[in-house]
């Protein structure tokens, strides 16, 4: 179920981040210089969630975790453009996606898995990103996850989003690239019924259809519960 987070007032930081910066940070052509300029209002640092801040201690390799807001031009934002600012930026982010709507803006929560890279830890490793749902601005928010690490706490936050939960002794790492393998499998499983439903041949039919089985029993597994 979607939530929004009530973070804390010590963790405030409302600084406006010009693109310019992510630019610098990230690279980038025209391709998504494009998208930022259709989708993207503004971008601010909002808040920062750390030690200090959350009376948690660090773990796992996570000290901080960001919160960005996103005021959108519209009411979509291409992963490209979040993809993009998760380069710029080490530390993990929680974006929280803020469009306009006739009755008041409305928030989404997006965010992927990011950890240090293992081979050179100055670098990041980012999965996909996971959102919830559009919820009104106005609407009572959660507190934060109960955690007892800032760890404990991004899980958490993650967790609110992800559409399949933990398995049993299951690390956040190992999770996440479960949930990764799903994305990818069931988008294999969307190509194969599209490939179905547009195939004249029989055997080639007969083919395709046997790949789909596999495809989805191979989904399944990856979901159920263990």
């Amino acid at each position: 179920m979607s939530t929004l987070f009530a973070w804390p007032a010590a963790a405030k930081v409302e600084n406006r981040i010009p693109r310019d910066r992510l630019f610098r940070q990230a690279g980038g052509g025209k391709a998504i210089r494009a998208l930022y300029d259709a989708q993207v209002q503004r971008i601010d640092w909002a808040f920062k969630l750390f030690e200090r801040s959350v009376n948690l201690p660090a773990a796992g390799g996570v000290d901080e975790v960001e919160v960005f807001h996103l005021t959108l031009r519209g009411d979509k934002i291409d992963d490209r453009v979040l993809a993009h600012i998760d380069k710029a930026i080490p530390h993990p982010i929680i974006f929280e996606l803020v469009r306009h709507a006739p009755d008041g803006d409305e928030v989404m929560l997006a965010a992927a898995y990011k950890r240090r890279s293992d081979a050179d830890k100055a670098q990041t490793v980012t999965l996909e990103h996971w959102r919830g749902a559009w919820l009104a601005e106005t609407q009572a928010r959660a507190p934060l996850p109960q955690a007892a690490s800032l760890e404990g706490l991004y899980a958490g936050l993650l967790r609110s989003l992800w559409p399949h939960g933990a398995r049993g002794g299951e690390s956040l790492r190992a999770q996440a690239e479960r949930l990764s393998k799903i994305a990818t499998q069931g988008k294999a499983v969307e190509r194969l019924q599209l490939q179905l439903r547009r195939e004249g041949d029989f055997a080639r039919k007969t083919e395709i259809n046997r790949e789909l089985r596999a495809a989805q029993a191979a989904l399944k597994e990856l979901t159920v519960p263990k």
